[in-house]
């Protein structure tokens, strides 16, 4: 129960990095916003690019898990941890320049694969509660839907009912960390303002 509270505490910095990686790729591609068939092929390549030096990173993560869980000691802690921060940037690429992709699979690919990580890292970390924990509480660090998530995790990891209770804890400190510290916001007016300055000025022209 005790090992929830830090991979809660691991699964909100990567939901920050993320959001990160997410604003400063927008902020790369502002030039091209305007240029929306040139923008989506720019990271559609990029995408192509990072998937052949690390496939895993390839579509939309229904998939890469199973291949993550049941291979993860084979492929070892140092790839995993280059998928999901590869896997980080594809996702912000995609975000950024309008490429295909939605958020809500993506984020729980890169949940569950630190998870993985973090078992072979920490040999002592169950592999169950540390894959299911990390999944869920990646994306409940930025969404207010607990159960929901609790619920779906259950779902796709088939875990009993007693460690529903570690993942619990887990997507709890994940979102008091992030959002219910005001992180979030904090990030999302820093963007509003960052992107103010880029937009008054094609509302000036325009009149």
């Amino acid at each position: 129960m005790l090992a929830a509270v830090p991979l809660g505490l691991a699964a909100g910095g990567l939901a920050l990095i993320t959001l990160v990686v997410i604003g400063a790729m927008k902020k790369l591609t502002a030039p091209l916003a305007q240029k929306t068939i040139l923008c989506a092929t720019i990271g559609g390549v990029m995408f192509g690019l990072v998937g052949v030096a690390l496939p895993l990173t390839l579509f939309t993560g229904t998939d890469q898990p199973h291949t993550v869980i049941h291979d993860g000691t084979a492929l070892g802690a140092s790839l995993l941890i280059a998928v999901v921060f590869a896997k980080m940037l594809t996702f912000a690429l995609c975000q950024a320049t309008g490429f295909i992709g939605g958020p809500i699979l993506v984020m729980l690919f890169i949940g569950g694969t630190a998870g993985i990580a973090a078992h072979l890292l920490i040999p002592g970390l169950p592999e169950g509660l540390a894959f299911a924990a990390m999944f869920a509480a990646l994306l409940g660090a930025l969404v207010a839907a607990p159960f929901t998530l609790i619920f779906f995790a259950a779902l796709a990891t088939q875990i009993g009912t007693l460690q529903l209770a570690p993942v619990g804890v887990a997507v709890v400190t994940a979102y008091l960390a992030v959002s219910g510290t005001g992180t979030l916001v904090a990030l999302a007016n820093r963007a509003r303002k960052a992107a103010s300055p880029a937009t008054k000025p094609a509302r000036a022209s325009a009149r």
